[in-house]
């Protein structure tokens, strides 16, 4: 797939086929790709539970409700940072970095996606709920599997020549 494609077509899923999940083999891809990405002095503080027991994924919703869909989905990755890893404070830029990776990987293997901020409440209640390492903080939740309705999406144009400032303000 052409990365201008996925980068333009990706868009967040709320939609997924119950009971279709993400194979062994796409989800090492897609990890290996997440932890790809670029990081601060090339510490690579992210860390990655995944989440496929539906019991968990239930209660995971309890803990971040905007996340309804994510039983359906079948699959949830919660990337965290290892505060003992992480360089000057950069360790929330890293694990974002590697959550786009791992996007639109997904997106190129046929999945869909859902990038679900967590809060510092959420992020405590995870922790304990999955017995994290107190150096071990949840930073986000994206949401994994098989769109609903898997059609092609036509971008809208996003760029905007007016936030760009070449050589001045």
């Amino acid at each position: 797939m052409n990365i201008e494609n996925a980068i333009l077509q990706r868009r967040s899923i709320r939609q997924y086929e119950k009971g279709a999940h993400v194979s062994q083999d796409d989800l090492h891809r897609i990890l290996r790709s997440a932890m790809y990405a670029p990081s601060a002095m090339n510490r690579q503080p992210w860390e990655f539970y995944v989440a496929t027991e539906e019991s968990l994924l239930q209660t995971i919703q309890t803990i971040h409700p905007h996340c309804a869909f994510l039983t359906d989905a079948g699959t949830g990755i919660i990337v965290c940072i290892d505060t003992e890893k992480e360089y000057a404070g950069m360790g929330i830029i890293d694990v974002s970095l590697a959550s786009q990776n791992l996007m639109l990987e997904a997106y190129a293997l046929g999945y869909g996606t859902c990038y679900c901020g967590i809060s510092e409440e959420q992020s405590v209640a995870l922790q304990q709920l999955l017995s994290m390492p107190k150096t071990i903080k949840p930073s986000g939740l994206i949401v994994l599997g098989k769109p609903l309705n898997a059609t092609e999406h036509t971008p809208s144009e996003r760029f905007n020549p007016n936030a760009v400032h070449l050589n001045k303000w």
